[in-house]
């Protein structure tokens, strides 16, 4: 699966940290460098977020004066998908409500967040015709006869 990018900045980001990592089968990393890469600021600021030597998340990345209310958002959800991380650790008292979907998709980068989702669990989120679908009608023929049986 290919994900669909907000810009180009945004897709570089995502394929030179995957590079760089070499995370080009890791559903973890994807998810993370996505979601990072979706802001200028974020993507600025990558150093506090992720360290690259030790292939972690920086939770003081948190706390940053830089970080916007739509870049925490980003930022909770990438660190959520990367290693579940949901608030309340010592290094960090965020509380874990935040890390809810009625929290964290309050926002008009919703349509990537869902893109973020689909990375981190590819296995589950393959396209379905809409035949497979048991609540839909395969094609327009099919609803003709559907309507006039109704």
């Amino acid at each position: 699966m290919y994900p669909i990018f907000k810009d180009i900045e945004h897709e570089q980001f995502y394929e030179g940290n995957i590079r760089m990592t070499n995370s080009h089968r890791d559903p973890y990393h994807k998810a993370l460098f996505y979601l990072l890469g979706l802001t200028p600021d974020t993507r600025q600021h990558i150093r506090d977020l992720y360290d690259h030597s030790e292939r972690c998340i920086r939770l003081e990345g948190l706390t940053q004066g830089w970080q916007t209310s739509s870049t925490m958002k980003l930022t909770r959800l990438a660190f959520n998908l990367f290693n579940g991380y949901s608030g309340d650790s010592e290094a960090n008292q965020d509380h874990p409500r935040n890390y809810s979907p009625y929290y964290l998709f309050d926002t008009n980068l919703m349509p990537y967040f869902f893109e973020s989702v689909k990375l981190r669990y590819g296995e589950y989120a393959r396209d379905l015709e809409p035949s497979f679908l048991p609540f839909s009608v395969p094609d327009r023929d099919m609803q003709e006869v559907y309507d006039r049986e109704n």
